[in-house]
């Protein structure tokens, strides 16, 4: 499918229809600038100061994909086209879902671009004509093994834009964050997400005074199913109001090889505690892995025809098992049993937090016997979420002869062990409310409010894999059932902070300056955040600072640096000053 550009279309007759309007005017986005984003939050503000429509506004977007090639196998770059028409609501997220294939992060690293768009901006006004480029880049945040993030920031101006924004007031955008995006790939050849939302720098409320025609394009981060077939494409647009408009499209891959043939005749046995599997070769597989309830439990040699489960759940245990070939999974085999044993439960809670806050996560447990220790992987996303440590402080297992946690910071896991000395009497007390230990960590302070964070307790995780175990019954071990945590995470940053706002009362006024004055000379108390004085963003706290603020209210200065003009943010340019607690409007 050929990429699409639509031309960007505005007329001052509002009474005209839109297949007329859309004749009035055509200025088409450069091909060369393909591979930069538009900044298309700022149009949106643009749109109210010049022409406001006040009547209950549509959501009826246009939208069409496109792929650098389409063989299987194969990455390939993507380009999704979408207009957004006059006296419609203009997009606020838009979360793009590939059924099939993968996303790769490999080679990317925090503030390398990943893709882009470009707006060709024209807008008439009785008293100002607004007509050139604004540009964003899509940057690296952070990368971890299954996610990237990355913001959208404003790289260049061109025409005379600037101008135009002065008139109505708003400052130069260029290095202002508009946008967050966040991929994600999914297990194995499931898919993957591309989830755009507002940054909330700039509003996204209203109806649009003229025509909107985005063109994001993305680098070839995208794989190919290996399988051929079809790859299903949902794009999920949602208006600044909540409105929806779901776009299905659907895509034929060329090529492709076929998997390798199930394993057959595969059957499930109890044995006293544990779960005999057996099953019969199809193929000359290179390995074997076997699932159980919707987890991955192990990976065995490829001419193996038996596993054994020795620590199964409680009540029904599902398992399947598919054979690898040239990393290609077959369909699965499936049989299921029914166990008779211990019934334990492990949960991490569920909770809100601030963006930046730390916290104290217990992971808790209903145990129906003494227990004499427990290994437990907890799993999630470095990118959103960072573990600094593991305690057994106030928790049931204080007294353990043995404790240690494992951590890896790069891929999200952290394996936590505990035994009780088997010939001693100390054990954790059977019960409904016992606490194995507590998580120490904290949520990283560019998450975005309305992120949701899973703290992931897996069946098994890792390699050498380690699967979660309950010891009792003098060291027979047995798989609990499991209940996620989850991290509602709702506000701005603990640490941020509005340029000048030195006194912390969510205002930049004559008080600002004399705050800073008083601190530097008459002894007054340091600033809460230390970044908020920092008027002019030069990492000292000087007199120059209280002169910044007065330019800039009085003088007609420079812009405050970022996070200025309602923008309440972390500092963009970390220094030696901190903001150990900001304060936002």
């Amino acid at each position: 499918m050929d990429i699409i550009y639509p031309a960007f279309q505005n007329c001052a007759d509002s009474g005209l229809s839109r297949e007329s309007a859309m004749n009035c005017r055509s200025v088409h986005a450069p091909v060369h600038n393909r591979s930069k984003i538009t900044l298309w939050f700022l149009l949106l503000t643009l749109c109210f100061c010049f022409k406001p429509v006040w009547v209950s506004a549509q959501f009826a977007p246009t939208l069409s994909t496109s792929f650098d090639n389409l063989e299987a196998g194969l990455p390939s770059g993507f380009s999704q086209s979408a207009f957004f028409a006059e006296g419609e609501e203009g997009p606020a997220s838009l979360v793009v879902n590939f059924d099939r294939g993968s996303f790769s992060f490999a080679g990317y690293s925090p503030g390398q671009t990943i893709g882009g768009l470009v707006v060709d901006l024209f807008v008439p006004s009785p008293i100002l004509t607004v007509e050139g480029l604004i540009i964003a880049e899509v940057q690296v945040i952070s990368v971890g093994p299954n996610s990237l993030n990355a913001n959208a920031v404003v790289t260049e101006v061109t025409g005379n834009v600037l101008p135009g924004l002065a008139f109505l007031g708003i400052p130069d955008p260029t290095g202002a964050t508009a946008f967050n995006i966040t991929y994600t790939d999914l297990p194995g050849d499931t898919g993957a997400v591309m989830d755009v939302s507002d940054a909330g720098s700039l509003p996204l409320s209203g109806a649009l005074g003229f025509n909107v025609p985005l063109v994001w394009n993305t680098p070839a981060i995208l794989t190919h199913s290996p399988f051929g077939g079809d790859l299903q494409v949902q794009t999920t647009l949602t208006s600044s109001s909540g409105l929806q408009v779901i776009a299905q499209e659907t895509f034929s891959l060329s090529g492709g090889i076929a998997p390798p043939q199930p394993v057959s005749s595969l059957n499930c046995a109890v044995a006293g505690e544990s779960v005999q599997l057996t099953w019969q070769n199809s193929s000359d597989y290179a390995s074997l892995e076997i699932s159980r309830n919707g987890s991955s439990l192990a990976t065995v040699v490829g001419d193996a025809t038996g596993f054994v489960d020795t620590s199964p759940e409680p009540g029904l245990n599902e398992y399947e098992v598919r054979g690898i070939l040239l990393g290609l999974p077959s369909a699965p085999a499936s049989c299921s049993s029914e166990v008779s044993i211990p019934v334990n439960l492990v949960s991490l809670p569920s909770l809100q937090a601030f963006p930046g806050e730390s916290l104290q996560l217990p992971i808790s447990a209903s145990l129906e016997l003494p227990t004499e220790g427990f290994s437990i992987p907890v799993s999630y996303d470095p990118t959103l979420f960072v573990l600094e440590s593991t305690d057994l402080q106030g928790t049931d297992a204080v007294g353990a002869e043995f404790f240690l946690v494992e951590t890896d910071a790069i891929a999200g896991l952290t394996n936590v062990f505990l035994i009780f000395d088997s010939e001693d009497v100390d054990h954790i007390p059977a019960g409904t409310d016992r606490t194995l230990c507590r998580l120490l960590g904290s949520v990283l302070p560019t998450v975005t409010s309305g992120s949701n964070i899973t703290l992931s307790l897996p069946a098994t995780a890792g390699l050498p894999p380690v699967s979660a175990v309950i010891v009792q019954n003098n060291g027979a071990g047995y798989s609990p059932a499991r209940t996620d945590g989850q991290i509602d995470v709702q506000g701005v940053p603990v640490n941020a902070f509005q340029r000048a706002d030195a006194n912390s009362d969510g205002l930049v006024d004559l008080a600002d300056a004399i705050s800073i004055l008083d601190f530097l000379f008459s002894g007054a108390a340091e600033p809460a955040c230390q970044n908020a004085a920092d008027a002019n963003d030069d990492d000292q706290l000087n007199v120059a600072d209280a002169i910044q603020v007065l330019d800039t209210l009085f003088g007609g200065g420079s812009p405050l640096p970022a996070p200025a003009g309602g923008d309440c943010q972390p500092d963009p340019t970390p220094g030696n000053l901190d903001c150990l607690q900001g304060a936002c409007p």
